[in-house]
């Protein structure tokens, strides 16, 4: 499609960026769907309000928001959406006539992602390996889903119990336990059927010989689960949990589903199924090719 002066700009703002896949995946979507737009990346180092007044000045229609400035975009939004202001950050901006209105698209992906695979953690006992931004998420996921209980397993423990105050008032059955103390006594865990978010880094190409945890008795311990990385699709994390007769789906349909989910609010359109796959086709052959 050639690009004109009517055509809506669109964009990702973070640092770094020079890795996203959110221009391949968007403007692969906008083909599929004969939507004419355009979308980019926006390497912004700091001063990201003034980039994204600079944005919105520009009419740029929407922006897709990355690490480090999710939070930041909780104050300089003008509207906000009721998901995002509870799990405090924002991951896509939609242009109204007031200004950018923030959204979080994070949840969505992970929810439709889980789902879409056959698995619920509804009335589930939960394990959340990390406590990070994904994790963040992934709790708040747990809550609207109704799981029976949450266990934050982190190396910080006091991020951890941070982590476990945002959310306390609204869910009473978290615990907290520090991943070394885990390891020297995995009858911490009490229950044998956990669904477990795998959260941090930890297994990411090109470490991929890495795995949080490596202790057979804790996979046994699982009933499944995700791992948030996609690059590997199977990292030792999931290998081990498959080891253990135990499934477990990597990240990448997060990362897809997420991204879907922004492009139906940018849109006011619904994506189907058949084009969902044929992008996620595509972006499988450029992750490998980037593993080459």
């Amino acid at each position: 499609m050639m690009i004109s002066a009517s055509t809506g700009v669109y964009g990702i703002v973070g640092n770094p960026i020079e890795h996203s896949l959110s221009p391949i995946l968007q403007n692969a979507l906008a083909k599929e769907m004969n939507i004419d737009m355009s979308y980019m990346a926006f390497h912004v180092k700091e001063n990201i309000k003034e980039a994204t007044d600079g944005a919105y000045l520009l009419g740029i229609r929407g922006l897709n928001v990355t690490i480090p400035f999710k939070k930041d975009m909780l104050t300089i939004v003008k509207d906000i959406d009721e998901r995002a202001k509870k799990i405090g950050a924002v991951n896509t901006l939609l242009k109204t006539e007031e200004g950018y209105k923030g959204y979080n698209t994070d949840i969505l992906g992970l929810k439709y992602s889980i789902e879409n695979n056959g698995l619920s953690i509804k009335d589930k006992n939960v394990i959340l390996l990390g406590a990070g931004g994904a994790a963040k998420s992934a709790l708040y996921l747990a809550v609207e889903e109704k799981a029976k209980s949450v266990t934050v397993i982190n190396r910080n423990v006091d991020r951890a119990n941070e982590l476990k105050k945002e959310v306390c008032d609204t869910f009473k059955y978290i615990s907290v336990i520090a991943l070394d103390e885990l390891k020297q006594n995995i009858s911490l865990l009490e229950y044998d059927d956990y669904f477990v978010f795998q959260t941090t880094d930890v297994g990411m190409y090109p470490n991929v010989d890495k795995c949080i945890i490596e202790i057979d008795e804790f996979y046994r311990k699982c009933d499944c689960g995700i791992d948030l990385i996609y690059t590997p699709f199977e990292t030792k994390f999931i290998k081990n949990m498959r080891n253990a007769d135990k499934k477990c789906i990597n990240g990448l349909d997060m990362l897809i589903l997420q991204g879907v989910a922004s492009f139906e609010i940018w849109n006011n359109v619904k994506v189907n199924k058949n084009i969902i796959q044929k992008v996620r086709l595509l972006l499988v052959e450029k992750l490998r090719e980037r593993m080459k």
